[in-house]
């Protein structure tokens, strides 16, 4: 099975939805091109949400609620919002809200395959990673709107932020006028947030996500072909394709949590590719949205060794805080980590979340710099 042969596949499905039957089938034809490339091979499935809209949807009404409610119930709107805030922040960090348990949940599942090293017993461990499903498309991602997707989430942020202060401010200040009118505003920011994220869920499709993310899923399969003809000699290789990345990195989440126990930080590498089809290739050193998670050096140093060579010569680090990725869920808990992504001149990915992210445009000598650099870092970590 090939990386060409992946994304034909892939474009052949109108979408790869968060725990919908295309998210399925895809799973079930990546389980059958490891099994035929010899990889022992499973499939994990586990119950997860299908979209984020539903968390935004809720932590936005109990901050628009609890402001509301504050020129009459301050102590009580400021609760409201403290908690909508809470999820917010921890939705943002790539974890899970205190909505979570009552949204509904739907079936997804991880693809992993396991191939040991020559030498048979090793407690290295390399994670090969990549997502499989593809996301549903939104306002915010259209043409004209996605390039102030950062900015538009740091304003987002501090206007959240200022309204809890505001909201405790109500005991005080609940007879002026002026006070219940940026009470409303504040809580108009949120209504935004609403309509934005209940419009998504009706009026957007899921897009088909060629670049983000079936060429990281292209990479892995073309970097196998190659590990095929030179296996590692010291590092136990897992390959993981994670479901449901586009609604909260739950497939890395689930993945991790099963297999922490075998899996120990201080012997274990991630390497997780992302978006790879178009654009200029880097490798990230650090990443999140509100919080900053800069990765362990011991994988970021071997990166930035690589680049010294010619053909990598192009490849740059970079700092990602314009969304997270599956290997937020590793850093956060001390492994080596990194993410391969391409980006256009601009630092945004091409046709993100966008109906325009199909084959037609893929760059594929994108996914090839990356099979190779990956290789490379792959070659070192075994080495090590």
């Amino acid at each position: 099975m090939t990386g060409k042969q992946i994304l034909e596949k892939f474009s052949s499905l109108p979408h790869r939805g968060a725990t919908t039957k295309q998210e399925r089938t895809a799973a079930q034809f990546l389980d059958g091109g490891l099994k035929e490339m010899g990889i022992k091979e499973s499939l994990d499935s586990f119950k997860a949400v299908s979209s984020y809209s539903w968390e935004v949807i809720l932590f936005s009404l109990f901050m628009m609620v609890g402001i509301l409610m504050s020129p009459w119930l301050s102590f009580l709107g400021t609760a409201f919002v403290l908690i909508g805030f809470w999820s917010f922040f921890r939705h943002f960090m790539g974890k899970s809200t205190p909505f979570t348990p009552f949204i509904q949940k739907r079936k997804s599942q991880n693809v992993i395959g396991q191939i040991p090293p020559v030498s048979g017993d090793s407690k290295r461990n390399l994670i090969l990673m990549a997502h499989y499903d593809s996301a549903r498309a939104s306002l915010i991602f259209s043409p004209s709107m996605v390039k102030s997707f950062r900015k538009n989430f740091v304003f987002n942020t501090v206007v959240s932020a200022v309204t809890i202060p505001w909201a405790f401010l109500g005991q005080y200040w609940a007879s002026f006028w002026w006070f219940k009118l940026i009470c409303i505003l504040l809580a108009l920011n949120q209504i935004v947030n609403i309509i934005i994220h209940i419009h998504r869920e009706i009026a957007h499709r899921f897009v088909p996500g060629i670049n983000d993310n079936g060429s990281g899923v292209a990479a892995i399969f073309d970097i196998l072909n190659d590990l095929k003809k030179h296996p590692l000699q010291n590092t136990n290789l897992w390959i993981v394709f994670t479901g449901c990345e586009e609604a909260g990195i739950q497939g890395a989440r689930y993945f991790l949590n099963n297999h922490k126990f075998y899996l120990a930080s201080e012997n274990t590498y991630v390497i997780n590719i992302d978006n790879v089809g178009k654009g200029n290739l880097h490798y990230v050193s650090g990443e999140g949205m509100l919080l900053f998670w800069k990765y362990d050096k011991t994988i970021i140093d071997k990166c930035a060794a690589i680049t010294s060579l010619h053909r990598f010569s192009k490849i740059q680090p970079l700092e990602y805080r314009r969304a997270y990725f599956d290997a937020l869920v590793f850093a956060q808990q001390g492994y080596p980590s990194t993410t391969l992504i391409a980006l256009d001149n601009d630092g945004n990915i091409p046709n993100w979340h966008w109906y325009t992210d199909t084959i037609e445009n893929i760059e594929y000598e994108t996914i090839q710099l990356a099979v190779d650099f990956s290789l490379e870092l792959i070659k070192q970590i075994d080495a090590s």
